[in-house]
């Protein structure tokens, strides 16, 4: 009972996995805009959304530190963790039954220099679902990624200051990915056998569950075009990521590697900038090649720019996004709630989360 119970605490250090669109790396502020950045992708976050959007850079931007957090947005259900057990293994999953529990931490320094950009990108991401109370079911994605991406974007013509303008987009990345994934029989005989061979640590734990590590290569691809005068700007692309899928060569481990499947987004972008004032509306459409209802593939966000602070929100997958970017050199955060759809059909389950993330001595010259 006593390695049951070992079990159940260090397994909330794990994922879950269902029908969740799940991508290498999120812009902090793309999630709060509804995640509809395709055609936006004007962070440090560029060449995880389109690389043809490198074209529209005239500087050098570094983002040099910039540690993400995300976790799951338990304010709804504080009930489930008053007087929360500590002993009782019952206990303590019919707490949990049914709650997504998701973490999420990572860093993705990067700089663009005219036409090129480069990150390099370190993130662990646990989600976890235990169903069925009377037979228990554990619902588990865990990985670890670590890797660069190096991306180019070829303009075809036109200004980057006014007027139309036409680009492609092409990016490279190396990737490590460690984890494990599946759907586990909580008490079922195999995994009980496994947890009372001698397990003592999360890492014999890993293992036991089918811990696996491997490393791929991975192509991106995009267009974008835009047209922009004095006040206003208008832009919209498509991308490609991890064309064919991305597959990890297995160096360790005996269970397969969740691959990074391909996604084709397509998106929208119009801002105006008035000096004192500025705002964005964006709409995106993605994944356009999962086999996913229509409406979970719509995406909408809308910034309000101010001096020193922007308001953020946006509609992802049928679910309201909210929260802020407050800038004080050399100091950037961006935090707020969004959701992701964890069942198959629109608003079927949805999983809250909260992110946070924080910039510091970020560098941004026009050349």
């Amino acid at each position: 009972m006593k390695k049951i119970i070992l079990f159940l605490i260090l397994i909330t250090s794990f994922p879950i996995y269902g029908q969740e669109v799940i991508h290498l790396g999120r812009s902090s502020k793309a999630l709060l805009l509804g995640d509809a950045y395709t055609a936006r992708a004007d962070d440090e976050y560029t060449l995880f959304y389109n690389p043809a959007a490198l074209a529209r850079n005239s500087g050098l931007e570094v983002s040099p530190l910039n540690p993400q957090i995300g976790v799951t947005n338990a304010l709804d259900e504080m009930d489930r963790f008053n007087d929360f057990p500590s002993s009782d293994a019952a206990a303590i999953t019919d707490r949990i039954i049914g709650f997504p529990v998701y973490l999420q931490a990572g860093v993705f320094p990067g700089l663009k220099m005219a036409s090129f950009g480069f990150n390099l990108f370190a993130q662990t991401r646990t989600s976890l679902l235990l169903q069925n109370s009377t037979h228990p079911q554990l619902d588990l994605d865990y990985r670890v990624d670590r890797g660069f991406v190096a991306g180019f974007a070829f303009n075809l013509g036109g200004s980057k200051s006014s007027g139309m303008r036409t680009s492609l987009g092409i990016s490279l990345k190396h990737s490590q990915r460690e984890g494990v994934s599946g759907t586990f029989d909580l008490f079922g005989t195999e995994l009980l056998n496994k947890i009372q061979s001698g397990v003592e640590s999360v890492d014999d734990i890993r293992n036991a569950l089918g811990w696996s590590e491997g490393k791929a290569w991975g192509v991106d691809i995009g267009f974008e075009q835009g047209w922009k005068s004095n006040f206003s700007e208008l832009t919209w692309g498509a991308s490609v990521l991890d064309v064919g899928d991305t597959r990890f060569r297995k160096t360790s481990g005996t269970a397969d590697i969740p691959i990074q499947e391909m996604f084709v987004n397509a998106g929208v972008n119009f801002k105006q900038d008035f000096g004192i004032v500025a705002y964005s509306l964006s709409a995106d459409i993605h994944p356009i090649n999962s086999y996913l209802p229509f409406s979970r593939k719509l995406h909408l966000g809308l910034e309000l720019d101010l001096p020193f602070v922007s308001l953020l929100g946006g509609i992802s997958e049928g679910y309201i996004s909210y929260g802020f970017e407050a800038r004080f050199w050399p100091i950037k955060i961006i935090a707020g709630f969004y959701s992701s759809e964890l069942g198959v059909e629109l608003k079927e389950f949805e999983g809250k989360r909260g992110v946070f993330q924080l910039n510091l001595l970020d560098i941004d010259i026009d050349i």
